[in-house]
């Protein structure tokens, strides 16, 4: 039995909850680091449920979002404490008001993200900001399991690919599933932030007892990656944009994430779900808008379940919103279009990880030569000859390799 292949799978762990031989586990790469699901032969019966269930094999239906809204919490604290507007929070407790439960990424031992089932608004706080890395879902397909067979209503928010996987699996309890996608860039493995993490306590002296990716002290629109004390003190704090701090710039420069999220299925503007949401980007660009786009949420409406739970938000009171051209915002994001695409660096990257087999001296070798190359290309008005035998010299690739 065959599964998705490294390019495609995004270790959404389907196929091990479906097999009733429970032959598939899931283990580290040894080239870049990165979790895939292995079938024990010995064990396998061939019965082609994990291959059935797989959402890349056997992608569940999309549709294409029917109303766009620009919101954010009507709560001020909840929106200056969240990603962007608040709307996920408010759509967890809504679900929580009326008796549903909830999914979500929380911070587990180690800094590992796994995705977590909890029926108290006390949880909407850990699921809260946004996590610039893989979130597992070990666990959590058999804890929603026995609570839809129960009869229980749920509400999931995670990445376009995890819902796929949650909506392949559970398809037959569609109906008591609210599925809501967040706009997704990529996935770093989980690794790499547990080196980055160990790294920055060597270099400071300190243990980091909490790590935040977008700082709500500082500006959550800023994208300050900051690290805390046990005592809950900062002791470091780093923007994303021009940054030379490894984690940061491996994800923002789309450097470091897993190798399906360069081939994502999911970055496109057909969704999967029953409500997207994302920073809004490019508002005001297809018609007159009168605040800006800092802390509001993009809210696209794929379903009519999806229209139902955001126009109860409105009419409580709960979220403010307006409605937008639904092309604005799909236009004014790329990953509504279509996915990361592997750079220069990321070629680097790939090289010298192989080389190296450490997160952190990788980032900082690909980072010089991606500044370096930076310079060369455009830092200087060079003559393209030039140009063209300093890229020779430097061994620098006329352009990034095709995927």
């Amino acid at each position: 039995m065959e599964l998705a292949d490294k390019e495609a799978c995004s270790g959404c762990g389907a196929c091990a909850y479906v097999c009733p031989k429970q032959c598939i586990s899931f283990e580290t790469d040894a080239t870049y680091g990165i979790s895939y699901p292995v079938i024990d032969g010995s064990r396998c019966i061939n019965c082609g449920k994990c291959r059935t269930y797989c959402p890349v094999l056997n992608q569940p239906e999309s549709s294409e979002p029917a109303q766009a809204y620009a919101a954010w919490s009507s709560d001020a604290e909840e929106r200056r404490t969240s990603a962007s507007g608040g709307i996920a929070a408010e759509i967890y407790r809504y679900a929580i008001a009326n008796g549903w439960m909830i999914v979500g990424a929380a911070f587990g031992n180690g800094f590992e993200v796994k995705l977590k089932l909890a029926d108290s608004v006390e949880a909407i706080k850990e699921f809260k900001n946004s996590k610039y890395v893989f979130s597992s879902t070990n666990g959590v397909f058999k804890d929603i399991d026995e609570k839809l067979k129960a009869g229980r209503k749920i509400a999931i928010i995670a990445l376009p690919c995890q819902i796929a996987a949650f909506k392949k699996v559970f398809h037959k309890y569609i109906d008591n599933l609210l599925l809501v996608d967040l706009v997704c860039h990529g996935t770093t493995p989980p690794q790499y932030l547990e080196q980055y993490v160990r790294c920055m306590e060597a270099k400071y002296g300190k243990n980091v007892g909490s790590i935040t990716f977008r700082d709500p002290e500082i500006g959550t629109q800023k994208f300050a990656l900051s690290l805390y004390d046990t005592n809950g003190k900062r002791f470091y704090s780093n923007n994303a944009v021009g940054t030379n701090d490894a984690y940061q710039y491996g994800y923002h420069s789309m450097v470091a994430y897993r190798e399906n999220c360069y081939h994502c299925h999911y970055a496109r503007r057909e969704r999967i779900s029953d409500i997207t949401l994302s920073d809004y980007k490019g508002l005001g660009n297809m018609a007159p808008c009168s605040f800006s786009e800092e802390k509001v949420s993009s809210v696209l409406l794929n379903s009519e379940k999806g229209e139902k739970i955001v126009e109860s938000l409105i009419a409580a009171g709960q979220i403010k919103a307006e409605v937008r051209p639904v092309e604005e915002p799909i236009s004014g994001d790329k990953q509504l279009q279509h996915p990361s695409n592997k750079t220069y660096a990321r070629y680097l990257f790939e090289k010298t990880y192989i080389k190296l087999g450490d997160f952190i001296p990788v980032m900082r070798d690909v980072y010089k030569k991606d500044q370096l190359r930076r310079k060369v290309l455009w830092g200087y008005h060079l003559p393209r000859r030039i140009v063209n035998k300093l890229k020779r010299v430097l061994h620098i690739p006329f352009s990034p390799r095709k995927v």
